[in-house]
């Protein structure tokens, strides 16, 4: 019997605590779902978006692969029995290159579509910018 009552306690805790994360708008922040923003722009717009982003992620396919294989290339250094500091640093340095290509060419489809895009378009894309980029869990930063 007590067992069942600390486990229903337990449940209506978790389903407070939950609830109460859920109303806290302050700490979530503006988190307008993507598919919402996405349908305020114009039909056209909206497709040249996806077409774009579909194309930056076709283009950098190969990059996210090369580095799913070097952040297993880390892992076997880090557990391997003895622990190669040079090699180390140049995996992770060439992950933070790849990294930084995959920026630089969603960076690029951004400037197009910000180029094709009015300033209320450019908004809406700001705003899905954001999202992309934040950290989950996290409350955006202030």
């Amino acid at each position: 019997m007590e067992k069942r009552l600390a486990a229903l306690v337990l449940i209506v805790a978790m389903s407070l605590c939950s609830m109460g994360y859920a109303y806290d708008v302050e700490r979530r922040g503006d988190r307008t779902p993507r598919h919402t923003l996405l349908t305020q722009l114009p039909a056209d717009k909206e497709t040249l978006f996806h077409q774009t982003m579909r194309e930056v992620r076709e283009k950098t396919a190969n990059i996210r692969e090369q580095i799913k294989q070097l952040k297993a290339e880390i892992n076997d250094i880090l557990i391997a029995p003895e622990f190669d500091e040079a090699l180390f640093f140049e995996k992770t340095k060439r992950v933070q290159e790849l990294h930084q290509i995959m920026r630089e060419a969603k960076d690029e489809a951004i400037v197009k579509l910000a180029q094709k895009f009015t300033q209320e378009e450019r908004k809406i894309l700001a705003k899905l910018i954001s999202q992309k980029h934040r950290h989950h869990g996290r409350p955006p930063a202030r």
